[in-house]
Formats: structure tokens, C-alpha cells, sequence
């Protein structure tokens, strides 16, 4: 009966630890905001129930699959996802790359898809969002920080909005992150770029729609000029210029950005303008049939750009075509992409003026001519000839007596001071008086006569017994004190 309690107990013990192993790793999955799925030895799901499937093309794998850093593409309706959905299925579909997962979103909507699986043929999405909301965001433009998802403004309810937000893969909503102020972003065509490396979100324009109120009925809305960014890591917006009135123009213009490393190259249909964000630059490129060809460019395709060449991929057909873009070919702009706000720009005269004004009161009453300097010093060196600095008797013993010692490398005792000063026989306390009053007096007649704050007689421990000091003077002051007792 004993042997079957026992047994039955490890069994129970067991059952337990296994349990709390399975809870542990749910608990931990759930956390990591990471979907993970059984896959056979081919990479296939073995439960497949409530999962999206995309075609694995050419673009996917081999372009989009070996980005190591945080990728953004937009794509048309039915790119990756086909939805049998009135509104679903003609919204844009953004396609993420972060360093380690693959997700697509759909413009005007919170719907987020993570990639769970691949294979040669297929990539094997999970919805991981529980958002309904649709037609809050349209327009909104996405970045990505790390394995975070972001996205910035967009067009809703009858109105535009600067508000950021991001993924929360916890509970699947998307959260506000709060900023100092809001910033639209301009959606008609869409111009913000992000920058990976400093993790700053620029927009070189505001665009601001609101139909509810009298004059916002056009869907251009307002434009506000004004360079901002987006500091991602204190959320506080800041503005640092004005764009060129024809370089804004050019960006309103576009339909179509590629985006690149620094910013994003634009066509007029004549010229391709390379608007550098990082480095507050515009270079222009005349080849007219690089500027036709991306001028050409719509919505049916994906543009990628890397390593001067300009991916575009259709989703309807699966084509790939491939343009070249010699980055070399730029020149550079003589002109700053922007100039500094004009705010600043009507001020700073004033404060250069004010600025130099005071400079040269300075200069006029603080700076000497060569002939009050000359003045300066003859009144100067006549001072110190008359300043009365004789010592006593008693004083010039004791100095002499330093002197004598620091010609030998020695120090003066306590015991020679006393007998140089005719105290030996007197007590302690009064030998230590006399011999404080005595050096004392010769140090503040050295400071007065050569207007140093330097002591010359100096002390040091007895290196025999360290309760007893010992004095000197040093070598360097031996002529500076025999100057003032012969002259």
C-alpha cells in the first residue's frame, strides 16, 4: 500500500513540474509579442487553422528576406493579403521588415499580419492585432524602431491628426505616444523619411485637413511650411526650417519617392532632385530618361531601392524590373534643401550687431594702449622701490640663517630658530609665540614687497620625529629676499 502511495506521489510531482513548465513557456511566448508555430521538416505549419498565405516570390526572398536593418515598403491593394473585403480589399497594404520579423499592415486600418513560417512557395502569416477600427489613418505613414511599429498621423473621420502610435504586441492595440506638440503629416502625396540610425522622423511640409470646418472642403487642406523632426527617443517634435519655396513645390508635386539611405530621390519629368534629409542638401540629376522612368512610376508596383538599383515589383503579375541609378551623377545644389526659420533669420542681424557693439566697448575701456601700459608699469616698478619693507635685526638673523641652510640642502630646527632668537631659555609656549609672531611678520613683509602671495619662509615635518616641523626657504626666493635687504 506504501509502495503504491509513493508511486503515485513522484507521478503527481511530475504531473506538476510539467505543468509548470508549459504554463512558464506560454507565459514567456505571450510576452515576446512573437507568434510561434509547430512546423514539419519542410517549414510547413501542422495547424494551419487561422492562417494567411502569400505567395513566396522573388522580391520576398531575396530582397526584402535579407534585410538586416528596418525596411518599410508600400504596396497597392491585394499586394500580399487578398481580401474578399469591401474596404479591405482596395486599402494599401505596408509591408515591414524589422531586423528579425516580417509584418504587413493595411493603411486606414489597425490590422497587423506577422510572419510565422516560410517556405520555397509560400510565407505563412497570423493576424496578431485585436483592433477593429477602420478608416481612422488613412494615409498614415509607418516606420519601425527596432522591432517596434509605428505610425504618424494619417486622414480620419473627416479630418487629419498628428498623433504617433505604436504596436503594442502585448494586447494588440496600438498605443498614443504622447509629444510636446502635434505635427501633421502630409499624406497628398506622402513625403515624411525616416532615419534609422538616429531614430528621427522628418516631414518637410504640415498638411491640414479638416471638413468640418469652412474653408477645409479641398482635400489639399492647408500646407504649413516648416522643416520638422521627430526625436524618437524623448518624443518632442522640433523645427528647424523652411524649405526652398521651389523644392517644396517639386515635393507637393511628386506622386512618386524612392527612398534612399538619406532621404529620397524625386522627379519633375525632367529632372531627378535627391533631397538629402542628413545632410540638408539637394543634388540634381539632368538625365531626362532616368527622370521619365521615375516619373513613370504608380502605385501598381513596390519600389526598393539599394545599392543603385531601383527595385520595382508588381504584385498582379509578379514581374521584377530593375532601374539603375548612378548615384554619382548628382550634382550637388548650391542652395541648402532648407534655410533656417525665419524667425531666427529676421533676429540674428540684431544680436551679430549687439554682439559686436558690446565687443568693442570692451575693447575700447578694458583693452590698454601701449603707451598706458608703458605708464603702468614705470608707476608700477617706482611702488615697489618705495614700499617700506626693512626688517629687524632679529628678522634678518633668522633669514640669514634659512639662507645658510638651503645652500647646504638643510632645514632650520626648532631648537636653532629658538637660539637665534635668544629664546631658548625661555618656556614652550612662549618660544612657540615668539617664533609665530617672528616668522610670521617676515612672510607678510616678503608678500607686501614683491605683491605675490607667496609665503617665504615654508615648513616641513621633521623626518626624525614627525611631531615637529622644520623651516625653510626655498632656493628659487633666496634672490628675491637678498634683492630687498641690500637695495
Amino acid at each position: 500500500m506504501s509502495y503504491l502511495y509513493t508511486e503515485n506521489q513522484s507521478f503527481m510531482k511530475k504531473l506538476l513540474l510539467l505543468s509548470l513548465f508549459c504554463f512558464s513557456n506560454f507565459i514567456y511566448i505571450f510576452s515576446q509579442g512573437v507568434t510561434y508555430v509547430a512546423t514539419d521538416s519542410l517549414g510547413v505549419p501542422i495547424d494551419t487553422a487561422g492562417l494567411i498565405t502569400v505567395k513566396n516570390s522573388h522580391f520576398l526572398s531575396k530582397i526584402v528576406a535579407t534585410s538586416t536593418t528596418s525596411l518599410v515598403l508600400r504596396g497597392p491593394s491585394q499586394s500580399f493579403i487578398q481580401f474578399n473585403h469591401p474596404v479591405l480589399g482596395i486599402r494599401e497594404q505596408v509591408a515591414i521588415k524589422t531586423p528579425n520579423n516580417f509584418f504587413i499592415t493595411i493603411s486606414g486600418a489597425g490590422r497587423v499580419y506577422q510572419q510565422i513560417a516560410v517556405t520555397d512557395s509560400l510565407l505563412y502569416f497570423k493576424r496578431i492585432d485585436d483592433n477593429e477600427n477602420i478608416n481612422y489613418n488613412l494615409g498614415a505613414y509607418y516606420f519601425s524602431s527596432g522591432e517596434t511599429l509605428y505610425n504618424h498621423g494619417g486622414y480620419g473621420f473627416w479630418k487629419t491628426s498628428g498623433t504617433i502610435r505604436g504596436f503594442n504586441f502585448k494586447d494588440g492595440e496600438w498605443d498614443v505616444f504622447p509629444t510636446n506638440i502635434e505635427v501633421y503629416n502630409p499624406i497628398f502625396p506622402g513625403s515624411s523619411w525616416f532615419d534609422v540610425s538616429k531614430h528621427r522622423l522628418y516631414i518637410p511640409y504640415q498638411q491640414v485637413i479638416n471638413s468640418g470646418l469652412k474653408g477645409f472642403q479641398s482635400a489639399a487642406g492647408t500646407i504649413v511650411d516648416g522643416v520638422m523632426y521627430l526625436d524618437c527617443k524623448t518624443w518632442d517634435w522640433f523645427e528647424i526650417g523652411k524649405l526652398k519655396a521651389n523644392y517644396l513645390t517639386i515635393i507637393k508635386n511628386a506622386k512618386t519617392k524612392v527612398y534612399n539611405q538619406s532621404g529620397y530621390f524625386v522627379s519633375d519629368g525632367e529632372d531627378v532632385y535627391w533631397f538629402n534629409y542628413l545632410n540638408n542638401s539637394v543634388s540634381v540629376n539632368t538625365n531626362r530618361a532616368l527622370a521619365q522612368s521615375i516619373n513613370r512610376l504608380d502605385n501598381s508596383s513596390i519600389q526598393y531601392y539599394k545599392d543603385g538599383i531601383l527595385y520595382s515589383y508588381f504584385p498582379a503579375t509578379g514581374a521584377l524590373d530593375t532601374l539603375v541609378i548612378d548615384e554619382s551623377k548628382f550634382v550637388k545644389e548650391p542652395t541648402s534643401l532648407w534655410g533656417v526659420p525665419i524667425e531666427f533669420a529676421t533676429i540674428w542681424p540684431l544680436w551679430l550687431c549687439l554682439f559686436l557693439f558690446v565687443a568693442s566697448l570692451w575693447y575700447f575701456f578694458k583693452v590698454p594702449t601701449k603707451k598706458d601700459q608703458k605708464r603702468t608699469t614705470e608707476i608700477f616698478t617706482v611702488g615697489v622701490k618705495k614700499l617700506d619693507v626693512s626688517f629687524n635685526q632679529t628678522e634678518l638673523s633668522l633669514i640669514d640663517l634659512f639662507i645658510e641652510k638651503s645652500f647646504v640642502g638643510a632645514t632650520a630646527t626648532i631648537s636653532e630658530i629658538n637660539y637665534v632668537l635668544g629664546i631658548k631659555d625661555k618656556n614652550v609656549g612662549m618660544q612657540k609665540k615668539v617664533r609665530s609672531d617672528v616668522i610670521n611678520g617676515i612672510n607678510d613683509k616678503f608678500k607686501y614687497a614683491t605683491s605675490q602671495d607667496i609665503q617665504l619662509i615654508l615648513s616641513v615635518r621633521s623626518e626624525t620625529d614627525k611631531r615637529y616641523f622644520e623651516y625653510f626657504i626655498a632656493k628659487d626666493q633666496i634672490n628675491e629676499v637678498q634683492k630687498l635687504i641690500t637695495g
